[in-house]
């Protein structure tokens, strides 16, 4: 009997495909991107360092938190890069945050409720010239996804 999956990784998952829906970046469950492709990954793992992963996100849970019997905070980081200068990074954040803040039923079909863009801060430039941003978002939903 295979393991149950955990409401996080269904919901990074999700998060995931709806980024990749509204061209904000590519999803592939299973393989690698090309270069110049900007990758999501869901493993909540660190930012990749493949070769041509120089624009990705990463999406991470973090705690998830029970506010009554039947209701969750879900709380997923999205760290992304991006070649080029903070102003870049910038305006990537606010594309993410342009389809998740403030949203009803983000990703669709989760029982999400609300999501909110609740902190943010930016990565300055690496020896590689790429920046990035750390995006904290909050998901009110119901428990188990």
């Amino acid at each position: 009997m295979a393991d149950p999956i955990a409401p996080e990784v269904t919901l990074r998952r999700g998060l995931a495909q709806y980024l990749a829906d509204h061209d904000v970046a590519v999803y592939r469950p299973v393989g690698a991107y090309t270069a110049g492709e900007r990758g999501i990954y869901t493993l909540g793992a660190g930012m990749p360092t493949v070769a041509g992963s120089d624009n990705a996100l990463v999406l991470r849970s973090l705690q998830t938190v029970a506010t009554d019997r039947a209701d969750m905070l879900y709380r997923v980081q999205i760290e992304s890069r991006i070649k080029g200068s903070p102003i870049d990074a910038e305006n990537l954040a606010a594309f993410i945050a342009s389809v998740m803040d403030q949203k009803q039923d983000v990703p669709p079909g989760l029982h999400i409720a609300w999501c909110s863009l609740f902190s943010q801060l930016a990565i300055s430039a690496d020896s590689s010239g790429r920046c990035g941003t750390f995006q904290t978002f909050h998901l009110m939903g119901r428990r188990g996804l």
